[in-house]
């Protein structure tokens, strides 16, 4: 067990559990595969998870630092944010749990200045209780939660896997005239353009790019790209039928089938290898 276990047990809110797996994996070093995209995810972590105590400490009168509500209640001050903001958006830019997670921590700095704000009034009840229930605490969970569940998706690509699955659907919509998307060939037809496309050229191949499997779907990802190009090419040419049946047979349904085979061949290999 190790890092991934870890925040596999944040998102399944394990309250137990990752403690335990946390000292395992810190043990053997595993801490340091916590990076992904120029942000280590444990320290994103822990330092998230720290602001309560700050809060406290200023309450308290035992902090040394100099809190100010105008840059406390801004979601782009602190490492975490700075970070949402530049690498984490390219990188992640393209995925809802990335989105979520940038709503959220926005929403978790208005409320840590709501709290230092109320202490700098003088109240320091009402800020205890602030920082120790409501909007402070669900927002600041939430963030926690969804940071964890952001490693877990970029370290096994599940979010892009889910997003290559559903192309099929995708193409019959629109050759029955269901869907409301704008497909184009020219994207289409190109393996950058996609979830899975950017993630392996992204997050996919810093992790993955040494591995042969992960050439292999590299490879067979390109293919079935230009399988869908075609079908999409047929559609919008005026024969649907075709089209329909070149989703069903033939050159589409194997180079999807391949990009599946090599999915989880890659995360037997990463898995075996861990």
């Amino acid at each position: 067990m190790g890092m991934l276990d870890w925040f596999k047990g944040i998102v399944k809110g394990d309250k137990a559990a990752p403690d335990q797996v946390l000292a395992a994996a810190i043990a053997g070093g595993d801490d340091r595969g916590a990076e992904i995209a120029g942000l280590n995810f444990k320290t994103a972590v822990d330092a998230h998870m720290k602001w309560k105590v700050r809060l406290e400490s200023y309450i308290s009168g035992t902090s040394t630092e100099q809190l100010k509500v105008e840059v406390v209640c801004r979601d782009d001050q602190c490492p975490l944010g700075k970070w949402i903001y530049d690498q984490g958006g390219e990188k992640f830019g393209y995925s809802e749990t990335f989105f979520d997670m940038k709503v959220h921590h926005a929403m978790f700095h208005r409320c840590a200045g709501k709290v230092l704000e109320t202490a700098q009034a003088g109240d320091k009840e009402t800020a205890t209780r602030l920082l120790n229930s409501g909007e402070y605490v669900k927002a600041s969970e939430r963030v926690k939660m969804l940071l964890a569940r952001l490693f877990v998706m970029a370290s096994e690509g599940k979010e892009a896997i889910d997003s290559h699955v559903r192309w099929k659907a995708r193409l019959r919509d629109f050759i029955q005239g269901k869907s409301q998307e704008e497909l184009k060939t020219e994207v289409v037809g190109r393996d950058d353009q996609c979830t899975l496309g950017k993630w392996i050229y992204g997050i996919g191949g810093e992790r993955f790019g040494g591995d042969p499997a992960f050439a292999v779907l590299k490879s067979r990802h390109a293919q079935f790209h230009r399988c869908a190009g075609e079908v999409l090419d047929v559609a919008q040419r005026g024969d649907g039928k075709i089209a329909l049946h070149m989703l069903e047979e033939g050159a589409y349904p194997d180079a999807s089938e391949q990009v599946a085979t090599a999915i989880v061949k890659l995360f037997e290999r990463s898995r075996a290898a861990a």
